[in-house]
C-alpha cells in the first residue's frame, strides 16, 4: 500500500478527490498557507479549494497534513446533523422504526454536538461526494447513541457514543471507492486497502483533533471481535474498549439492515450465532429492539435450507484440513500461521453451529421458527466461510509459490 494511503504527510488521492468535488457545493478554503516539505507554497491562505490544488498536490509531500490546513466554512454542524437525524427517524426505515423510543433524547443530544475541524471537513466532503458514507454515519450515530441512552449513560458517555457512531468509518474516505462498492467483488488486495480504514480514522482523530482518546481507540476497534476473529489488530477480550465493543455491534447491524426482510431479527441472529464474538450488553439491546418491534416472521430461505448439509460438510472438512496443515511438520512456518488462523475462524463457526443445536433439528420435523433459524444459519455460515481466505491472508506477506500451493486445497474446500 502506498504511503499516501497510510500517512498524512502526503495528500490521500481519494479523500482529496472527494474534498475537491465537495468544494463545488460547499465553501472549503485553505485555513493557512499549504506548503510542501521544502517550504514551497502551493496554495495561499483563504484560497478556495479547486482542481488546480488537486493537481499541485499530486506526489508532493507536505509540511503539514492537508486536513490540518483546510476548513469547511459552511460545513456540516450540529443543527445540520440534527436535521439529518430528523430525516432518518422519519424515513420509515427498519432501523429508524426500532429506535423511536429514544428519538426525543437523541434529537436533544445531537443538537449539542460540536464537530472539530477535521471531522467537519471530512463529513462535509462525504455528504457532498460520498453520500453513502454520510448516511451510514448518521445511522451509526443514531444507533450508537440509542444504545448509550438505553444503558443510562451520563452526558459524556452519550456524547462519546454519538461521536463514535458518527465517525467510526471516517477512514473510508481514504479508500478507493471501488473497494467500498458492495456490488464489486473484493479480492485480498482490495481488502488490504479496506482493512486499514479503522486505523486511518483513529490516526486522523489522534493527530488532527482533540477528542477524548477513547473515541480514537473505539474507532480503531470497530471491526474487532471479542474472540479474536476481527481486524485490523486481531484483538480479543479486554484488549477491546467498551466503545470499540459497542461500535463492532453497530457496524454489523448497519450492514444487516440493508438485507432482506425482518432485518432486526436477522441482525439479532447474526450477533448471537457465534458465542463470545460480541459484547453481551450491546447484543441484548439489539435483541430487545427486535422483540419490541415485533417483526413478521420471514419465510425460510429454501435455498439456504437445501444447501445446509453442503455448508456443514464443507465446514467440517475445511476445519480438519486446516488442523492438518497447522500440525504437519512438513508445513512451512507461513503455512502453519495461515492454517492456524483458518482453524481458529472455522472452529468458532463450528462452535456456533453446535451451540445453536440446529443440527439436531435435521433429524426431526422442525418447527417454522426453527426452519427460519436454520435458513439464517445456512446463509450466515456460507457468508462467513466465503471470506475466510481473505481474512487469513490479507495481513500476511506475499506467500511463495510452494506455500500458496500447500494452502490451495484449503481454499478449494471453502468454495461453496
Amino acid at each position: 500500500m502506498s504511503s499516501s494511503e497510510t500517512d498524512l504527510d502526503q495528500a490521500n488521492p481519494h479523500a482529496l478527490a472527494a474534498i475537491v468535488e465537495a468544494s463545488a457545493k460547499r465553501t472549503i478554503v485553505a485555513s493557512e498557507d499549504i506548503v510542501d516539505e521544502r517550504g514551497v507554497k502551493l496554495w495561499a491562505r483563504g484560497q478556495p479549494v479547486s482542481e488546480s490544488l488537486q493537481q499541485r498536490l499530486l506526489e508532493r509531500k507536505l509540511k503539514q497534513p492537508l486536513e490540518a490546513t483546510l476548513e469547511a466554512a459552511d460545513g456540516v454542524n450540529g443543527p445540520e446533523l440534527k436535521q439529518a437525524l430528523e430525516h432518518f427517524l422519519g424515513s420509515g426505515q427498519a432501523l429508524a422504526r426500532g429506535l423511536q423510543a429514544w428519538a426525543g433524547p437523541l434529537r436533544a443530544a445531537v443538537a449539542e454536538l460540536k464537530l472539530q475541524s477535521v471531522a467537519q471537513l471530512l463529513l462535509t466532503a462525504a455528504q457532498a461526494a460520498r453520500p453513502g458514507i454520510y448516511e451510514h454515519a448518521v445511522r451509526g450515530m443514531a444507533l450508537s447513541g440509542a444504545m448509550a441512552l438505553a444503558a443510562r449513560g451520563d452526558r459524556s458517555q452519550i456524547e462519546l457514543a454519538l461521536m463514535g457512531g458518527l465517525l467510526h468509518d471516517l477512514g473510508e474516505m481514504y479508500v478507493n471507492p471501488n473497494y467500498l462498492d458492495p456490488q464489486q467483488p473484493l479480492d485480498i488486495t482490495g481488502f488490504r486497502h479496506l482493512a486499514v480504514h479503522p486505523r486511518t480514522g483513529a490516526m486522523l482523530l489522534t493527530r488532527l483533533a482533540k477528542y477524548p482518546p477513547a473515541l480514537a481507540r473505539g474507532v480503531a476497534e470497530h471491526h474487532e471481535r471479542l474472540d479474536g476473529s476481527g481486524y485490523p489488530g486481531r484483538l480479543s477480550g479486554n484488549a477491546i474498549s467498551p466503545l470499540g465493543r459497542q461500535l463492532a455491534v453497530v457496524e454489523v447491524v448497519l450492514g444487516v439492515m440493508a438485507q432482506g426482510d425482518a432485518p432486526w431479527t436477522r441482525a439479532s441472529f447474526a450477533l448471537r450465532m457465534v458465542p463470545g464474538e460480541f459484547d453481551g450488553h450491546a447484543v441484548g439491546f439489539i435483541t430487545h429492539c427486535a422483540r419490541e418491534l415485533g417483526e413478521a416472521r420471514p419465510e425460510p430461505d429454501e435455498l439456504a435450507l437445501h444447501g445446509l448439509h453442503l455448508v456443514d460438510g464443507h465446514l467440517a472438512a475445511a476445519l480438519a484440513l486446516a488442523d492438518e496443515l497447522e500440525r504437519s511438520p512438513s508445513s512451512a512456518s507461513a503455512v502453519r500461521a495461515v492454517a492456524a488462523r483458518a482453524s481458529h475462524l472455522l472452529f468458532r463457526l463450528r462452535t456456533g453451529w453446535n451451540e445453536m443445536g440446529l443440527w439436531a433439528a435435521e433429524t426431526t420435523e422442525p418447527s417454522d421458527e426453527t426452519r427460519v433459524e436454520m435458513s439464517f444459519a445456512g446463509r450466515e455460515l456460507a457468508y462467513r466461510m466465503h471470506f475466510i481466505r481473505r481474512e487469513c491472508l490479507w495481513a500476511e506477506k506475499e506467500l511463495g509459490h510452494a506455500d500458496a500451493a500447500a494452502l490451495a486445497p484449503l481454499w478449494a474446500g471453502l468454495d461453496l
